[in-house]
């Protein structure tokens, strides 16, 4: 990782001065990092810790006995999460959740003085037999740590089988394992077998800097063979190592680390409790037996409507799904529709909710709220925001937003459910536009 520069702030509840790029944070306790983390919107992340605040005890304690924050804006978020973990590693901060859960903390291991290094994802309390070995992490999470090995390994092929065979293994077909330990274990000649070997070992050392972030060093000498491919006309193999080079370069400098796991229905039941822990303080129906989220669409050219889904005790129930097609021609923003689906809503028996999920910021909810307070006994009502993905609650007569981590088992709910409107709205518009071409 090049030289860093770190700026130290005094800690606020706004963070002006921060700016809104990826980089790594540090709340600084007496002596050392008490907690470390990362975020493609540093601005964003550090005012969700002071939002969290007024939900969680940890995200207290940090506030609480951090004399200072320190942070710096790297390139991408390929980079912030493997300074992170080296940071982590480093400091071990008190309050890094995966420092206090043994059974979380996980590691690439590589061996350079193996024969034939490969990378290995090892747990904590496996680390001691890896003594020789260079280690990287931890990381948050097993998806995080093969998904920085697998768009490597679409730049430098490595090989991850256990042991050595005698034929050239599966993922060596798909030019991910080149050469493959085994094709080079069983060649006679010596001669081409040390420059395989050299060449596998030399790749495994590019693997290394690119965990280490010194990717520059890499993508310079790939790029200067493609050009030597070029210049002696093997422009096939020239042209191969060219997307290589810009899917990597483009997958470092797009993409995002977070928990992008699909919901699981066995998990249901513990987002469903985690949801109303998170919003407990601000409910005057703290149960959520009934849940309904509200997205406005304009689907097909002429025609307006509004979606609904419901969650009953946490699960989704598509027998209450409803679809608004708006009637009144002069709703021509998200405003009015919801405003006209949430009127007719409540002049309907359906059973009342105790919460209601708009897929939109303050201006939704504040509307929202003129409507829902016309009726004797409103429901609770909360917007689920974006860029980056927040709630705005309505509570005593004021709008809270929240920034629960992006992997909270009750925020992934809420999140579900806005997806969830999405579908049923998209549905809607293919059964609309499949009507318009007969008409």
């Amino acid at each position: 990782m090049s030289q860093l520069t770190w700026t130290t702030i005094h800690l606020t509840s706004t963070f002006p001065d921060v700016p809104s790029t990826p980089g790594v944070y540090q709340f600084v306790g007496k002596h050392k990092p008490i907690y470390i983390g990362k975020s493609v919107n540093l601005r964003a992340r550090l005012r969700s810790h002071y939002q969290n605040t007024k939900l969680d005890q940890k995200e207290r304690k940090i506030w609480e006995n951090a004399v200072a924050l320190r942070y710096t804006v790297v390139d991408n978020d390929f980079m912030a999460i493997l300074l992170e973990s080296e940071l982590i590693k480093k400091y071990q901060p008190i309050y890094n959740l995966i420092t206090k859960d043994d059974t979380s903390l996980l590691y690439i291991v590589i061996n350079l003085h193996h024969k034939f290094p490969k990378p290995l994802l090892i747990r904590a309390r496996d680390l001691v037999s890896h003594d020789k070995a260079i280690i990287f992490g931890p990381f948050p999470s097993r998806q995080v740590a093969e998904e920085l090995l697998k768009v490597i390994r679409h730049l430098i092929p490595f090989c991850t089988s256990k042991g050595l065979g005698k034929r050239a293994c599966f993922y060596s077909h798909l030019g991910l394992c080149d050469p493959c330990p085994n094709s080079i274990n069983s060649i006679s000649i010596p001669a081409d077998q040390k420059s395989l070997t050299l060449r596998y070992r030399h790749q495994l050392r590019q693997v290394v800097k690119i965990l280490s972030g010194n990717t520059t060093p890499v993508i310079s000498e790939l790029t200067s063979q493609m050009k030597r491919l070029s210049q002696t006309e093997n422009y096939d193999e020239a042209l191969r190592l060219r997307d290589k080079i810009d899917n990597f370069q483009y997958w470092i400098d797009n993409h995002s680390f977070s928990d992008t796991r699909p919901f699981q229905y066995n998990q249901s039941q513990e987002r469903f409790i985690s949801l109303k822990k998170l919003l407990q303080s601000y409910l005057q129906h703290p149960s959520l037996h009934r849940i309904e989220c509200y997205d406005a669409s304009n689907l097909v050219s002429g025609t307006d409507t509004v979606s609904l889904v419901v969650l009953i005790d946490g699960k989704i129930d598509k027998s209450a799904y409803r679809r608004f097609k708006i009637k009144n021609p002069r709703a021509n923003s998200d405003f009015a529709r919801l405003e006209e689906a949430l009127t007719r809503r409540f002049h309907n028996t359906w059973p009342l909710p105790d919460l209601i999920v708009l897929d939109g910021g303050k201006p939704q909810v504040r509307m929202a709220r003129r409507v829902l307070d016309q009726l004797p006994y409103p429901p609770d009502l909360i917007g689920l925001a974006k860029n980056p993905d927040r709630l705005i609650i309505s509570h005593a007569n004021d709008y809270l937003t929240l920034s629960p981590p992006l992997n909270h088992p009750g925020f992934s709910l809420l999140k579900l459910l806005r997806d969830e409107s999405h579908r049923f709205a998209n549905s809607y518009r293919k059964v609309l536009e499949k009507q318009s071409m007969y008409n």
